[in-house]
């Protein structure tokens, strides 16, 4: 998109689109209009307030100048999201895999469970049948 910012060919090219001048867009900033000329220049080290001033008074997100001015280093950042967000899908799949294999085991043993308690059901039913053959209790 742009080169980068020590140029500051960047605020220039915002600021035409814009239709502003040089003196219009310090005036946005708050700043004088030398100190605009010499951040367009180049000529000022870039500070965090006078890029945010810039991005409030162009109304460019701050994301956008620093993917113009070091995009290299985004690049890095967006391989590294790229990585993170993998392993993090993963981690997911993961878990989800784990969770279902749990659910299963879950399933199982509730299953179980009443299948016990009919067991135990039946049991007591057989006891009581054996205690009492002709079904009067003492």
């Amino acid at each position: 998109m742009y080169r980068n910012m020590k140029d500051g060919s960047f605020f220039k090219k915002i600021r035409k689109e814009m239709h502003y001048s040089q003196e219009e867009m310090a005036g946005r900033m708050g700043v004088t209009r030398g100190t605009y000329i010499n951040l367009e220049s180049g000529k000022t080290q870039i500070v965090t307030d006078s890029v945010l001033k810039f991005c409030q008074a162009s109304g460019i997100s701050l994301l956008e100048v620093i993917q113009a001015c070091y995009p290299e280093y985004c690049s890095t950042l967006l391989q590294e999201d790229a990585q993170y967000k993998e392993k993090l899908r993963q981690t997911v799949d993961e878990y989800e895999e784990r969770l279902a294999a749990k659910n299963e085991e879950l399933k199982q043993k509730e299953e179980l469970y009443s299948l016990l308690q009919e067991t135990a059901k039946t049991q007591r039913k057989l006891i009581e049948f054996y205690e009492h053959p002709s079904g009067k209790k003492d």
